[in-house]
């Protein structure tokens, strides 16, 4: 996934924006587009307002959550990895 955002990043930094879909990465900015390594389907991907993006795979639960993730509860809360998507939400 991270190799997909620093993708993501060059394409804004060439061409002014993030793409509509990550097909527009490859070959460009990345050989080909990674799939998600738990459902072997494509990562999911959107453009957000303000020139954020949401790049998420579907995680242990194996259901899209729609990029939400679940963060443990207490005094260090983490990102709880059997519940909710795994996401990178950028900037």
């Amino acid at each position: 996934m991270a190799r997909t955002a620093i993708a993501l990043e060059r394409h804004r930094l060439a061409l002014g924006e993030y793409p509509e879909t990550l097909d527009a990465l490859a070959p460009r900015f990345m050989a080909a587009v990674p799939h998600d390594v738990i459902g072997g389907q494509p990562l999911k991907y959107r453009r957000e307002a303000g020139g954020r993006f949401t790049l998420y795979s579907i995680g242990w639960n194996e259901k899209d959550d729609g990029g939400v993730m679940v963060f443990t509860k207490g005094t260090t809360p983490r990102l709880d990895l059997g519940q909710g998507d795994w996401g990178w939400q950028y900037p």
